[in-house]
């Protein structure tokens, strides 16, 4: 028989039964044609024999729950950062360009994504915003109508993770019309599942949601594996504890190994992309054919891409030469049979021409220190404020506290070892804007800007110092988007992103390096995270437990309501 490639003496890894074997294995068109074990007789011949020498063969990594937005770059050159690590097949969930830029930004990241050797399948954002209008401002409002259209567009299969679960379980019609339409449209559902448990999960499920992937336990793994959910676990949920409650599941093919947000840091230190979730997953105790498993086949049969994740016959031939089973980066990486990476590095650069950008908001600029005054009517003296409180250092889990703060012409008066620091939050189209305190960010004089401010990703603004706020806001507005970090005589470093105000298309080691400059200076201004630029734009994810910051006010994340920042001062 004739193949296009003949691949033999090697190793197969078998992600149906865990067990590597001796064999051999024939391409032709793209795919997977023959995969025997022993050795390929005499008969079999190709235009191309690659002689394996014992290394092992194992299928592309497939990530089914992601955001390309996170890792600030555009889809060509997302690619080329993570093909070399050996992820060849992606479910992107472009809910922050969405947010953006509504329905033609979707569109954008979906032509974006075509005609690279990197697979990309899309979920339509389900959460435009992620509450409602009344929480907080973007560009558009995505309905059920949203839905049906975009579902029409190549490469959709999925609705993007329903975050809004409250809203779901409650007076949110219009989100209930959405996931309605998406069931109609015979799309997967992802969900979004911090905090229910019991009879709230059930009715959260009910609506035909297939998966959650936000930080789990082992009480919370077991009663969403009895309930019929795919589990997926990202870096913060791979941990040993957890890894042992898997591993006394009967049955784990509901276990999937998943990135949701890497930044650009992450994606330059070595470890790849999926490729750092499955080898910590092995660090932490999972079989590594188990972890090569969660990260191959099982995702590839939740996503329902049938012909995906697995060396087998009638597969496309999407595959990784690998020197040891979990030795990353690949020593080659296929897709669809053609060499796209080799020795970490791509083969060739995947230089497509993005597409024109559509027409969305600008950045506000043009702000002085006056705009960062907590009572904009200009109040002296006590007044009782709402701080939202960031718990500890490495999440950026909060919580609501009532404090007693005084204020001079509207200025916050700040106290040396208060704690405190100012946030904002201003609509990209300047309709509203909040100014409010948070606790606990480590700043001690400075300030920092952002249009990326998930997930509606109006400009936010955190600092000690009005006047530096006032600088690093506008010098994000005078690059169209990005992230600077301010004192009050100037800029100390900064970053462009002008997609959207959200990506960059410069190769992914300058937007690293433009990012590391950025939480260099973030420290040097005292914020101790581990994750500095991560946790500060999650502070107006206002689905994020407990307490968050819109352009509409404070939110408390679990009742959907809104709170002034303070009380009328004495």
């Amino acid at each position: 028989m004739e193949y296009d490639a003949l691949l033999v003496n090697g190793r197969i890894a078998d992600v149906f039964r865990y067990r590597l074997f001796e064999g051999w294995i024939g391409i032709r068109d793209g795919r997977f044609i023959t995969v025997e074990a022993g050795d390929a007789p005499a008969g079999a011949s190709a235009a191309e024999t690659l002689d394996l020498a014992g290394r092992i063969v194992m299928p592309g990594l497939i990530d089914s729950h992601l955001h390309i937005e996170s890792s600030l770059l555009t889809p060509r050159r997302f690619a080329e950062a993570v093909l070399p690590f050996g992820t060849t097949t992606i479910l992107s969930d472009p809910h922050e360009v969405g947010n953006v830029a509504g329905e033609e930004g979707v569109k954008w990241m979906i032509a974006a994504s075509q005609n690279l050797p990197l697979r990309i399948y899309h979920s339509i954002p389900s959460c435009v915003p992620a509450t409602s209008p009344e929480i907080e401002w973007t560009h558009e409002v995505f309905d059920a109508a949203v839905i049906r259209r975009l579902a029409e567009q190549p490469s959709v299969i999925a609705l993007g993770e329903v975050m809004d679960y409250r809203g779901l379980l409650g007076p949110n019609e219009r989100l209930r019309a959405i996931v309605r339409a998406a069931k109609e449209c015979s799309l997967l559902i992802e969900g979004h599942i911090p905090t229910l448990a019991g009879v709230e999960l059930s009715q959260y499920l009910a609506h035909g949601i297939s998966s959650d992937h936000t930080l789990t336990f082992a009480a919370k793994i077991e009663e969403q594996i009895s309930k019929g959910l795919a589990v997926m676990l990202q870096t913060k949920s791979v941990t040993p504890e957890n890894m042992k409650v898997v591993a006394d599941l009967p049955d784990r093919s509901s276990i999937i190994l998943i990135t949701d947000d890497i930044e650009p840091s992450l994606l330059t230190d070595g470890r790849g992309h999926l490729s750092r979730i499955v080898s910590l997953a092995i660090d932490c105790g999972m079989p590594p054919l188990e972890a090569i498993a969660a990260a191959t086949i099982r995702p590839a049969r939740y996503l329902g891409l049938r012909d995906h994740g697995a060396i087998a016959p009638g597969f496309l031939a999407d595959f990784l030469i690998m020197d040891d089973i979990a030795a990353f980066p690949p020593a080659q990486v296929f897709v669809g049979g053609r060499l796209v990476a080799d020795a970490g590095a791509m083969t060739a650069a995947v230089m497509r021409e993005n597409p024109a950008q559509p027409d969305y908001p600008g950045i506000p600029g043009g702000l002085a220190a006056d705009d960062f005054k907590l009572d904009k009517d200009g109040g002296s003296g006590s007044v009782q404020a709402q701080v939202v409180a960031l718990q500890n250092k490495y999440s950026t889990l909060t919580a609501l506290e009532q404090i007693t703060v005084r204020l001079q012409a509207g200025h916050m008066q700040f106290q040396d070892d208060d704690g405190l620091a100012l946030a904002s939050v201003i609509a990209r189209d300047e309709s509203a804007r909040t100014v409010g305190l948070i606790a606990n960010t480590g700043l001690t004089q400075g300030a920092w800007a952002s249009s990326v401010a998930h997930d509606s990703h109006n400009l936010l603004v955190i600092g000690r110092s009005p006047s530096a706020m006032a600088q690093a806001a506008n010098a994000v507005h005078a690059m169209n988007g990005g992230v600077a970090v301010a004192r009050e005589d100037g800029v100390e470093a900064s970053l462009r992103l002008p997609y959207f105000g959200l990506l960059s298309d410069a190769p992914v080691a300058e937007v690293a390096d433009g990012l590391a400059a950025v939480e260099d200076a973030m420290r040097r201004l005292g914020a101790h995270q581990t994750r500095p630029f991560l946790t500060f734009s999650i502070m107006s994810l206002s689905v994020s437990p407990y307490a968050k910051f819109t352009d509409k006010g404070i939110v408390d994340t679990e009742s959907r309501q809104l709170i002034r920042p303070f009380s009328a001062a004495d």
